[in-house]
């Protein structure tokens, strides 16, 4: 099945109100797919947002039959149920409230070697390195060991304190984009081993599944889809949707 929609004019550039499109497809086996586009143009550009441009089409003006109330909803429906086919949770993760833990945002704190343990660090290799080339048996002190053995670069779920500031400094970007001495991500995307919040590869406590670990099809309730192709068949015709 499918359907388009023109539910609101969205503002564009603060002035310039564009008419919005969306098209909310049904397949057979299941899967509901919506995008939109805000004010298509023949040559196949368009005057604001395409795609998942909810939030721009949640704060449009409604028209052609459609109310505030229709609007906040299809959008709500938007939100919950695009892509309905991919989800990475189980139905018992969900029922435990994952799908909305993922969004939880975090923040890490990225660390590199200060520059004297640096030293220390390639002292210990250089050390062992000459004794391989002569030939000879390399018998390390515990500090080389300790040295040898320290990471670059490490990422941590709460600053470093103590004996560790000795030998890390918080990370300074080396470029545009680099990441810099912290950084912010959603539990969703973090495994326990990185965060003790992280749920991505944390097994469902029901039936085992892994988070995150494929894709898992939700069906959508009969109510939102009879909702959706219920609603106002758009009397403009877009140039694209």
């Amino acid at each position: 099945m499918k359907k388009v929609v023109s539910p609101c004019l969205c503002e564009i550039g603060g002035a310039v109100k564009a008419r919005a499109f969306c098209k909310i497809e049904f397949s057979a086996d299941g899967r509901l797919s919506i995008s939109g586009v805000i004010g298509p143009m023949r040559g196949g550009n368009c005057k604001g947002s395409a795609g998942q441009c909810v939030d721009e089409i949640r704060a449009g003006e409604p028209t052609d039959g459609w109310t505030a109330e229709m609007l906040q909803k299809f959008c709500d429906i938007w939100d919950a149920w695009h892509l309905n086919d991919m989800r990475p949770y189980c139905q018992h993760q969900k029922e435990l409230g994952w799908d909305k833990l993922a969004g939880k945002a975090v923040t890490l704190y990225n660390y590199t070697l200060s520059t004297e343990a640096s030293q220390k660090k390639r002292a210990a290799e250089n050390a062992a390195l000459d004794a391989l080339r002569k030939g000879e048996t390399f018998a390390p002190t515990e500090e080389q060991v300790r040295y040898a053995s320290l990471p670059y670069g490490i990422t941590t779920h709460e600053e470093l304190s103590g004996d560790a500031t000795k030998d890390y400094q918080p990370k300074k970007p080396l470029y545009a984009g680099d990441k810099g001495p912290t950084e912010s991500k959603t539990i969703g995307w973090l495994h326990p081993s990185e965060h003790p919040d992280g749920i991505l590869g944390k097994p469902c406590p029901v039936c085992g599944y892994q988070y995150g670990h494929e894709w898992k099809k939700e069906e959508v309730p009969q109510e939102v889809i009879d909702w959706l192709f219920n609603l106002p068949t758009t009397t403009v015709t877009p140039a694209w949707v």
